[in-house]
């Protein structure tokens, strides 16, 4: 039971991660805005969300869905910072 369970968390993981990211740069590229200020709030939203997911460790589901989040918004920030240099 606990394969299936692991199963289950990684494709729960890869989910929220692809959807946060999807939102995230679809956000960032609406707002237009290649401001310092934005990169630098998603940047702080980035280490707050990895200090709770280091003090966050009562369930492997809260892990599973920070960690998610934590690499959506990284992989969104990162995706649009890449495209703004063409």
């Amino acid at each position: 039971m606990a394969f299936w369970s692991w199963i289950l968390q990684v494709l729960v993981l890869l989910v929220v991660w692809k959807v946060i990211h999807l939102l995230y740069w679809n956000l960032r590229k609406a707002l237009r805005s290649p401001s310092v200020f934005l990169s630098m709030v998603a940047t702080l939203v980035i280490a707050v969300l990895g200090v709770v997911a280091a003090h966050v460790w009562h369930s492997a589901w809260s892990e599973v869905l920070l960690v998610g989040v934590l690499l959506g918004i990284a992989g969104g920030e990162y995706e649009y910072n890449r495209g703004g240099d063409k």
